[in-house]
């Protein structure tokens, strides 16, 4: 879903990316390479609260 969610570019990198990490580290990577830095702030918190329960 997030892949999809990606521009062109993005997908790109996360396939590119998929080669040394696993296919949602590389979608969540590429994610956050292509965000603003304010809106990858709020990515990684909501991240962290789904993974971790913080």
């Amino acid at each position: 879903m997030l892949f999809n969610s990606l521009n062109a570019d993005g997908q790109r990198q996360a396939c590119m990316l998929a080669e040394s990490h696993t296919e949602e580290e590389a979608v969540y990577l590429a994610a956050l390479r292509s965000m603003p830095p304010d809106k990858r702030r709020k990515f990684l918190f909501s991240l962290s609260k789904k993974r971790w329960g913080l």
